[in-house]
Formats: structure tokens, sequence, C-alpha cells
């Protein structure tokens, strides 16, 4: 089972020599609208639209005039309003899946590479090559639209959910040609019975964003590559635990294509993965000695010469 001081320790180590880099690419990822953590996209329009929405709203149209305005006037701000605000959303909607989403995976599969000493802001691009892009698209649309329409029921059953489809980004980010069922079918199965820990793991950031937030806000961004980083230690955990239950293969899974990591120092050990065979089974009992007739005396007690006749010597 995993602990979050296990996998925070491990993003600090993976942290170490490539902090920079990923810094740089959750900006990137944040400004595109494809990190969680970041603003831009979908966000960044629809605050925008609601910027212009409140200045409308503050300064009106009609104060100086001196004079309340015509029921048509309000009739007619108010289809206004309701035609932007639809534009704004749609808007949004369409930069999130066509852009966002792509960026999401891309940044997952940036970050298990770069765990693994392989930076290359070229892999924050790398679901919209080779054919993949719709395949990611499609997953993605009914990944977000899932969480969208069990949050209209209540904020707790949307979240529930998020929590269900955690790993369906890092999924993509391994294997695009999944398909839509089986991902987020296995997202689910590896997130059962540990949903609740995967909520408290994110809220154990809270004091950072706090201290990110009191730094004029400028603080969070320096925060977002742990905590990215922790996410993607947190999937390199239960993806081996799965091939090792054979809940998936590595053919389904085929990894990322990167060299092997270095041996992580843990608490003054080298890291070892726990879901590797041993050399030997140490619950395997030695084989037993082979039967030996005990009326029987030992091979090298045995007579070389056949037994002689008294009776009937031989001839000569």
């Amino acid at each position: 089972m995993w602990t979050r001081a296990m996998l925070k320790d491990r993003a600090k180590q993976s942290l170490k020599k490539s902090y920079w880099m990923v810094f740089l690419a959750c900006l990137i990822a944040g400004f595109l609208g494809g990190n969680d953590n970041g603003s831009g996209g979908a966000s960044g329009i629809l605050n925008s639209f609601s910027s212009i929405l409140n200045s409308s709203g503050s300064t009106g149209s009609y104060g100086s005039y001196g004079s309340d305005p015509s029921p048509e006037f309000f009739i007619v701000f108010i289809v206004v309003m309701l035609l932007i605000m639809l534009f704004a959303t749609a808007a949004g909607f369409a930069v999130t899946v066509f852009l966002g989403n792509p960026i999401k995976v891309g940044l997952c599969r940036f970050l298990m590479e770069a765990r693994q000493g392989n930076c290359s802001l070229a892999s924050l691009f790398w679901a919209f090559r080779e054919g993949r892009y719709m395949k990611i698209v499609k997953v993605m649309f009914v990944y977000s639209l899932h969480i969208f329409l069990w949050s209209l029921l209540f904020v707790i059953p949307g979240i529930i959910k998020g929590l269900e489809y955690y790993y369906v980004p890092y999924i993509l980010a391994e294997n695009p040609d999944i398909g839509t069922d089986r991902a987020l079918a296995l997202s689910k199965t590896l997130t059962d019975g540990e949903k609740g820990d995967i909520f408290v793991l994110g809220l154990s950031f809270i004091g950072w964003e706090i201290l990110g937030l009191l730094a004029c806000c400028i603080g969070s961004m320096f925060i977002t590559p742990y905590i990215m980083a922790t996410d993607a230690e947190l999937y390199a955990y239960v993806r081996e635990r799965a091939i090792y239950h054979n809940i998936s293969s590595d053919a389904e899974l085929p990894g990322f294509h990167c060299p092997p990591p270095m041996p992580v120092q843990y608490y003054g050990q080298p890291y070892q993965n726990m879901y590797q065979q041993p050399d030997q089974n140490v619950y395997q009992q030695p084989a037993p000695p082979p039967y030996q007739n005990p009326y029987q005396p030992p091979e090298d007690q045995q007579p070389t010469d056949p037994p002689q006749d008294d009776v009937n010597p031989p001839q000569n």
C-alpha cells in the first residue's frame, strides 16, 4: 500500500534534476488549459467574460441620463448577456475539448518520462501526432462529460466520479488506442478502495497552496511541479501493481519507452520494486531427499561380487 510520505519523497528525488523543466512544462500546459492547477484555456475565457459582465453591470449605460431605463432596454440587455454567456461557454468548452484535454494527456506523458530522466517539452504535444489526436479527444470528452453530468446531481457525486477516473489521462498517455470503455473501467478498478486516500493526498497540499497564495498568488506556480510529480509517482505505483496482479498487462500498458530510472535512495536504502518477482520464492520448501529403502544397505556398502552358491559351486 502506498503512503503520502513515500510518494512525496520519491517526487522530491525525481525533481532534483528536472524541477525547472517540469516547472516550464506545467506553466505551458496551464496557459494552454491542460493543467488543472494552472490557469488558462476555458477557465481563462470564462473569467474574462465574467469580468466583462461585471464591468457592464457596474458602470451601467443609463446612469448618465439620470432616468430609469425602459423595460425594452432590460429585455435587450438580458438577451445580449445570455448570448455572451452562451458564446463564452461554447468557446470554453471547445478550447477544453480540442486543446486543453490533449495537452493534459501530453503533460502526463511528460511527467512519466521526466521521472525516468527523459525531459523533452515536445512530449506536451505528443497527443497531436501520429493519428492519436482524435482518439484522445474522444476518450477525454467522455471522461469530462461523465464528471460534468455527475456534478449536476451535487458537488459530492462529481468529486467521487472525478476520483474514480483519476488515472484516465495517464492511461491515455501510455496507450491512446485503449478505447473509451476500457480506459474508464481500468481507472475505476485502479482507484477501487483508494478514492479517499487520493482525496486526502490532494488535501495534503493545501498548506503549500496557502503559502503560494500569500506570496502574491505567484508562489502557487512553484508548488505545481511538486504536486504533479507526486501524482506521477502515484500512477507509477498503481501501474506496477496492476500488472503484477494481472489487472492489466504490458501489452495494454506498454510503458513510456524511456531508459530505466536510476535507483532512488529511500530513507537511506536503495528503492526496490516491491512487486518485482524475487529470484527465489521464500515460501518454497526444499525438495525432500530421494526415498531410501531402510532394508537395503547403501550403495557404497553393497557387495561387488555376485553371491556364491555353496551347494552347487561353479564348475571349472
